[in-house]
């Protein structure tokens, strides 16, 4: 079972301007750094499984995930934006909790449970998204709902 570390919370970024190519650089720099590993490879597995599919789920989230192969356990990463940054989403709403994966690209993970757990409290992520301790909590009461990961 992987649980957020407050350590892999981002919360409150002033992202303004940002698009999804520059917030997804954003994000590969803050894992790569927290990791110690290649920030090129994290950067160029999001920027392609985004090119594939957008990782917005709608309800102003997104779950990009990121392959890196000196990763031995799946890590999951939390990140915030004052403002709402405008992405490619299914309902066309603009995206401020990003949830990011990163795992060896051979793990099982189960993005769709995940993906229906966020979805059902997206307004419990709104209201915890400015504070960090809340935004952890939040997350991993939501992932130990049944959510194998």
């Amino acid at each position: 079972m992987m649980k957020l570390n407050k350590n892999n919370v981002f919360a409150n970024l002033p992202m303004s301007n940002y698009d999804e190519v520059k917030a997804l650089s954003l994000i590969s720099y803050a894992v790569a750094k927290k990791l110690n590993i290649s920030e090129q490879e994290v950067k160029s597995s999001f920027l392609s499984r985004e090119a594939t599919c957008s990782s917005s789920i709608g309800e102003k989230i997104a779950i990009p995930k990121a392959s890196a192969s000196e990763v031995s356990e799946p890590q999951i990463f939390a990140f915030t934006s004052e403002m709402p940054i405008d992405w490619v989403s299914v309902d066309d709403k603009p995206v401020n909790i990003f949830l990011a994966i990163v795992a060896k690209s051979n793990v099982d993970i189960d993005y769709e449970g995940i993906k229906k757990q966020l979805l059902k409290n997206a307004e419990k992520l709104q209201k915890s998204k400015i504070d960090p301790d809340q935004l952890t909590n939040t997350i991993n009461d939501l992932l130990l709902q049944g959510v194998e990961i």
